[in-house]
């Protein structure tokens, strides 16, 4: 009898890792999806327990080293192996460089990237050991392309996608897989968790930009109460111009139920494939700016990039 593969999937609560996790439960993987704060976990109990997925929750802080081990172990001595991994915890840190903090940088970091780099850590010994496993890191293409008003958020990416190139040459003699999905915007819970920098000074016209562009006709996650601030003086143009492209192209911007699809087929290639490296572009959007980056010079896409989002 084929054994049922395992899955374990980060940042499960809301958005692209709480449809992840489904999409995986639903073509028959035994899914652990973690979060945070397990408090947050009954929308995807009562998915699994009506549709009668094999999916568990499991409580896990991507921040704390402690806390993914402790995760890693309880799933190995339960199911005796990991398959498949999805990074997807994260959040976006928007704002000017000069008006975030060393401190808010860090945190950002903490999350992106070290928390990935935890959890593939603690996996690695078992794939390793079963000569198998997928590992599936969810970055952007704002790891790809640099975004204006998203400096650090991109810096987290990029070195994302970084580790991930790397880190292909020395697992594929284990068989491990590696693969980037980059999604573009995506409607999803990360529009009520983006922060900005605390020493931000409150102005009402970013809520103006968000009621004007139809924010709020979007999915239920945008309308939460968000308060728009923008940075400094010196950078609020730059920002406020960067912000109205971006809640425009959240009102129609596609569901995570995309970038779900797209994991599952990236399993199926990689599950397929003597590859060892694979990357997926995830929205026109993405796709486009991807294009761009490998068709132009530097000079071009700056201009590119500065006309579309900064007009």
């Amino acid at each position: 009898m084929k054994r049922m593969r395992v899955a374990l999937v980060t940042g499960s609560s809301t958005g692209i890792g709480f449809e992840a996790s489904l999409a995986l439960s639903r073509n028959g993987i035994h899914t652990f999806a973690t979060m945070r704060d397990s408090h947050k976990s009954e929308a995807i109990k009562k998915k699994a327990r009506e549709e009668k997925l094999p999916l568990e929750v499991l409580e896990m802080d991507v921040d704390n080293e402690d806390s993914v081990r402790e995760a890693v172990l309880w799933i190995i001595d339960e199911k005796k192996r990991i398959d498949i991994l999805v990074n997807n915890a994260g959040y976006g840190l928007f704002g000017a460089l000069e008006d975030i903090s060393i401190d808010e940088i860090k945190k950002q970091f903490e999350t992106n990237y070290f928390g990935a780099v935890r959890a593939i850590k603690e996996v690695l010994p078992s794939m390793r050991k079963q000569r198998s496993g997928i590992i599936i890191n969810i970055t952007s293409i704002a790891g790809v392309v640099g975004i204006p008003g998203e400096s650090i958020y991109s810096s987290s990416k990029f070195a994302l996608e970084g580790l991930s190139e790397s880190i292909s040459y020395e697992l594929k003699p284990y068989g491990i897989k590696v693969v980037l999905i980059e999604p573009g915007v995506i409607n999803s819970n990360f529009v009520p968790n983006i922060r900005y920098p605390n020493n931000a000074e409150k102005k009402s016209k970013q809520k103006n930009l968000r009621e004007e562009n139809g924010a709020d006709s979007g999915g239920s996650d945008l309308n939460h109460e968000i308060e728009m601030i923008s940075t400094s003086l010196y950078y609020s143009n730059t920002i406020d111009a960067f912000l109205s492209h971006y809640y425009l192209a959240m009102k129609n911007a596609p569901p995570p139920t995309l970038v779900s699809a797209v994991i599952i087929d990236a399993i199926k290639n990689a599950t397929m494939s003597s590859q060892c490296l694979f990357r997926y572009t995830v929205g026109e959007d993405s796709k486009s700016l991807a294009a761009a980056k490998k068709n132009m010079t530097d000079f071009q896409l700056h201009d590119y990039i500065s006309k579309r989002m900064l007009v």
